[in-house]
């Protein structure tokens, strides 16, 4: 039927394999922290992260691709940072880079 064909064409084209929430931990010499994300069937990022360091949170908004690559930026591009990385099955790893700080690090997280 029409609707079942939709339904499958879908799937195969979005990023909900990944749909759902996530959370994990970056680390850094100079920061680190909690994050909290959103991930919708449409592959938009969005949450929280909240450095140990500095006591304060910001938020993440960003784009996972169909095979899982993840890009977000924390805060704003000018004063935030980036977080780069892979989402694979539940889990994902990557590195986060903030320039005006010269601040960097990894993050690793699962899919809840």
């Amino acid at each position: 039927s029409w609707a079942r064909e939709m339904c499958i064409r879908d799937s195969n084209s979005s990023s909900s394999n990944f749909e759902g929430n996530w959370n994990g931990q970056y680390t850094g010499n100079d920061d680190n922290g909690n994050w909290t994300v959103n991930i919708n069937s449409d592959g938009i990022v969005s949450g929280t992260a909240t450095s140990s360091v500095f006591s304060e949170s910001s938020d993440i908004n960003g784009i996972t691709s169909e095979n899982g690559t993840l890009t977000a930026t924390l805060g704003t591009t000018s004063s935030g940072g980036v977080f780069i990385g892979q989402l694979n099955g539940n889990s994902g790893n990557g590195t986060w880079t903030n320039t005006s700080l010269n601040y960097n690090g990894n993050w690793t997280g699962n899919k809840q």
